[in-house]
């Protein structure tokens, strides 16, 4: 595998189960050379999600883990999610602008919250071309490989796809200035995983004594979508851990609850372990 992605493979008996955690690379080319500081690029960041998820191998399930920011290039969007503005020198492929392109959110990043440009220049063909076949496509690659191998063996997987959100929703957005859930489960309204797997995970969560939301404005994107197909045997969903639950989102350090946090995550994915055998 390349250096854009680390596979942790499963440990003992396998099980039709995979994770994988695309946000919470550290890597930053030399060609990113954003205006803003790094340290203010680095708030879009899904911090310590790996090592949240990180029983998933002791489980029997690989756990897929992007090394490269977000900010440089998102793997949770499609290579036509792409704002034409970026591009100096014109983009010879088919474009498909989404809601996430408006924000500025799109496969190359262009702002961060929405109102902070990255960049004071535009992107060459040649950049986003490189960032495409160096970082997206191995990213994708390895979770398309690790699903395949699971089905392959065992007709049918399920594909956990694991992140953090902000404690709040962003005002840019009209998001208000609510609290969002312990944790959002994203299924993209019931498409992409059926409601044994969503209920499981749910129900655990809450067992746990959290507030858990489904489809509550997190539905899910590029790689639950991508990698669905519920009818077939193909489950995914989006797992969003409120970031306040377990770290001090200022300082960007594990808060005393961390462990709590990572624990009950681990028998959740105990409880999916088993799920996923049976």
């Amino acid at each position: 595998m390349t250096d854009a992605v680390t596979v942790i493979p499963a440990e003992g008996a396998p099980r039709p189960l995979v994770f994988d955690s695309p946000h919470t690379g550290m890597l930053y080319p030399d060609d990113f050379r954003p205006a803003l500081d790094m340290a203010v690029c680095e708030r879009v960041n899904d911090w310590f999600v790996e090592d949240l998820f990180g029983a998933a191998p002791a489980h029997g399930a690989p756990l897929i883990l992007a090394q490269f920011r977000r900010a440089y290039i998102d793997p949770n969007r499609d290579i036509t999610d792409l704002d034409l503005a970026m591009v100096a020198d014109g983009w010879p492929h088919p474009v498909v602008p989404t809601e996430k392109t408006g924000r500025g959110a799109s496969l190359i990043w262009k702002m961060i919250d929405g109102d902070k440009p990255i960049y004071d220049r535009k992107l060459s063909h040649a950049e986003v071309s490189n960032r495409i076949k160096t970082y997206w496509r191995p990213y994708h690659a390895a979770v398309e490989s690790a699903l395949n191998a699971a089905y392959d063996r065992f007709g049918k997987v399920l594909h956990v796809n694991c992140h953090s959100m902000p404690e709040y929703g962003n005002p840019v957005f009209g998001e208000g200035d609510m609290r969002r859930p312990d944790f959002v489960i994203g299924t993209r309204d019931g498409t992409t995983a059926g409601d044994a797997f969503t209920a499981l995970v749910v129900e655990n969560l809450r067992a746990a004594g959290y507030h858990v939301g489904v489809n509550e404005g997190l539905k899910g994107v590029e790689l639950v979508r991508r990698y669905s197909d519920p009818a077939a045997g193909r489950e995914s969903l989006q797992i969003e851990v409120n970031r306040a639950l377990y770290m001090d989102e200022r300082a960007i350090t594990r808060s005393d609850n961390f462990a709590q946090v990572k624990a009950d995550l681990t028998a959740m994915i105990a409880a999916l372990a088993a799920f996923a055998a049976a």
